[in-house]
């Protein structure tokens, strides 16, 4: 595409949007507005600017950089801002949903960007397991990646429309799991601790970060929900997906999976029951005394 050339997207019915490139040369979303939108976003790797047109104000978002990293964060940012406004119906919605998005763009770029130890790794690493392997083939990717809320930093990590789950790993001859949120368990949820064990990054049959999310890659097949993922990956700086790559190094065989039911009998600290002045704490929970509680993947799915 040439530059100051671009294209209307469809989709969008509540004004005009356009994508192309600007006369800067540099990949841009511009949107029409009536009146001059009072919010901008400034930073280092994207920014906007208005453009009076004769009636029409004119919101170019553009690249700062044309770098490859910065393009790949560009195409995740683009595609939220435009799946974000397609459920606007009149122009004043779209502006309060730009302005939204604007502040939290602005904010994951203020973020300081810094390394996981291998506790977040072997974590997270649970998370993107059972995406893939459990979550992907009961409910769909769509739904998969949109119940995923880990990187949200919710309650619990993942929450379909009908189950709750919280993931735990654990490395072999551990007999403990920590509940480190004190509202991490609930009734009516469940519990879904992953055994495994340490492997190295090119065992053939080794699970690590990159190799996780390139599998998720490869199962996504909906536009929306490969931006909506790479954003979620983005807040935790795995993406480009090339970040993943520096963590190759914590790899692991995948054992086993075992889920508990968090029932009324189920032992944990409630935080209803918990005295107002203790507004924080962690516990260890041992897996041997909750054996009473397993669920098998039947009960659960069918």
């Amino acid at each position: 595409m040439r530059t100051g050339s671009f294209v209307l997207v469809p989709q969008i019915k509540a004004t005009r949007v356009y994508m192309g490139i600007d006369n800067r040369g540099m990949e841009s979303i511009a949107i029409d507005f009536t009146c001059t939108p009072d919010f901008e976003l400034i930073t280092n790797k994207i920014s906007s600017r208005i453009v009076s047109i004769s009636d029409t104000q004119r919101l170019f978002i553009s690249l700062v950089d044309d770098d490859s990293t910065t393009k790949e964060i560009f195409e995740t940012f683009s595609k939220d801002i435009i799946s974000s406004i397609e459920v606007a119906s009149t122009e004043m919605e779209v502006l309060s949903i730009i302005a939204n998005r604007f502040k939290y763009w602005t904010e994951l770029f203020k973020r300081p960007k810094g390394t996981y130890d291998e506790k977040w790794i072997q974590g997270f690493c649970g998370e993107l397991w059972f995406l893939d392997n459990v979550l992907i083939d009961k409910v769909g990717s769509d739904e998969a990646i949109r119940s995923w809320t880990g990187p949200e930093k919710a309650n619990q990590d993942f929450i379909t429309s009908d189950k709750i789950f919280e993931i735990k790993t654990r490395l072999q001859q551990a007999n403990s799991i920590r509940i480190s949120n004190e509202n991490q368990l609930s009734r009516d949820m469940y519990l879904a601790v992953m055994e495994f064990s340490k492997s190295s990054e090119v065992a053939s049959d080794s699970i690590n970060l990159y190799k996780l999310i390139s599998s998720i890659y490869t199962k996504t097949k909906n536009p929306k929900i490969h931006g909506e993922f790479n954003r979620k990956l983005l807040e935790l700086g795995l993406f480009p997906i090339a970040n993943a790559k520096m963590y190759d190094k914590y790899s692991y065989e995948f054992i086993s999976l075992v889920y508990y039911r968090i029932d009324r009998e189920f032992p944990f600290i409630d935080h209803e029951d918990v005295p107002s002045a203790i507004i924080q704490y962690s516990y260890e929970l041992s897996l041997d005394n909750i054996a009473e509680s397993k669920s098998s993947e039947e009960e659960i799915w069918n």
